[in-house]
């Protein structure tokens, strides 16, 4: 099992030191982004309304 895991922990080790230049606050901003387009596009599709 830990010799699935284990590759994929190191890729994501070696691209959180890439990108360690990036401010965590443009992490924070995307986060927002994306959960207030989900809102929006929640909102027009369903017009507002839940569906019955």
């Amino acid at each position: 099992m830990f010799a699935t895991f284990l590759p994929q922990l190191v890729a994501a080790e070696e691209a959180s030191k890439e990108a360690s230049h990036i401010s965590p606050w443009w992490y924070g901003g995307f986060a927002l982004f994306v959960l207030v387009v989900m809102l929006l596009v929640t909102v027009i599709l369903g017009k507002g309304r839940p569906h019955a």
